[in-house]
């Protein structure tokens, strides 16, 4: 009997998911127009090593259809963050936020509203507001198709795919860029331990955003790692075990006070 193909976004791997483990609580967010698949492998390492508890939730108006994600914007989106922060903070003593791309920005956007709950930031291919001129032009433009083409797999190992939007709806683009410039500003309030993860060839998020961090927050620990071997979803390319081991490794550090600015690089 033929059996019916399922869906990308009915797979079991972009729904959200929570590995259960210790005090210490990671909250790892998706990018724009994606899901949980995108970080998947990560996450499960971050918890196998650390023994951290690790939630990956589905940002609003994800992992269903363009059109439902046309209906949403950047309000919704930092709801879902908040939501997902509330669920892991009634959990751990302890949360650092992180995301890939978009959910970098969500995290930033957090860490710099919430002090008092959020302990560390992970940043990967995070977006601040800077932007390469011929992807902010297409915003003003007020003819032609209410889609655009998606911006997903930009991956450098072959074979690689991350489930996600192949039409991206016109009106969101400007949520976004609403959405990272906001969060652009709010960096100075940023005081806690950083880690920033930058691939050095993103061909989405301009890798200018990374420095502009590293000068803008007021953390007293800032980590900035250049990711030489992966494209813009670094998180399912040839960094990607990097990238895991270097998260767990900030999570058990994230956990004492520091004192003196320190850039590692």
């Amino acid at each position: 009997m033929e059996q019916t193909p399922i869906a990308p976004f009915d797979l079991p791997e972009a729904q959200p998911f929570l590995l259960d483990g210790s005090n210490t609580g990671f909250l790892f967010f998706h990018g724009f127009t994606s899901t949980p698949q995108s970080v998947r492998e990560v996450a499960h390492q971050v918890h196998a090593t650390s023994g951290a508890t690790v939630y990956c939730p589905l940002l609003a108006g994800h992992g269903e259809t363009p059109a439902v994600l046309a209906k949403t914007g950047q309000v919704d989106w930092v709801a879902s963050a908040e939501a997902a922060l509330e669920t892991l903070w009634s959990r751990c003593t302890q949360v650092i936020v992180g995301g890939l791309s978009l959910g970098a920005t969500l995290s930033l956007n957090l860490a710099a509203r919430f002090p008092e709950k959020i302990h560390g930031v992970v940043s990967i291919n995070g977006s601040t507001g800077l932007y390469r001129p011929e992807v902010v032009a297409p915003l003003y433009e007020t003819k032609g198709s209410r889609f655009i083409d998606g911006i997903g797999s930009d991956i450098a190992e072959p074979g690689m795919t991350e489930v996600c939007y192949d039409r991206i709806p016109q009106v969101t683009l400007k949520e976004r860029f609403l959405l990272t410039n906001a969060t652009g500003a709010l960096l100075p309030l940023i005081r806690q331990p950083i880690l920033i993860q930058q691939s050095r060839r993103d061909n989405v998020v301009d890798p200018k955003n990374a420095p502009r961090i590293v000068t803008s927050v007021g953390s007293s620990e800032i980590h900035l790692i250049w990711l030489e071997r992966s494209y813009h979803v670094a998180t399912l390319d040839y960094d990607r075990r990097l990238i895991a081991d270097q998260i767990s490794e900030f999570l058990s550090q994230s956990k004492f006070p520091h004192s003196g600015t320190q850039i590692l690089t």
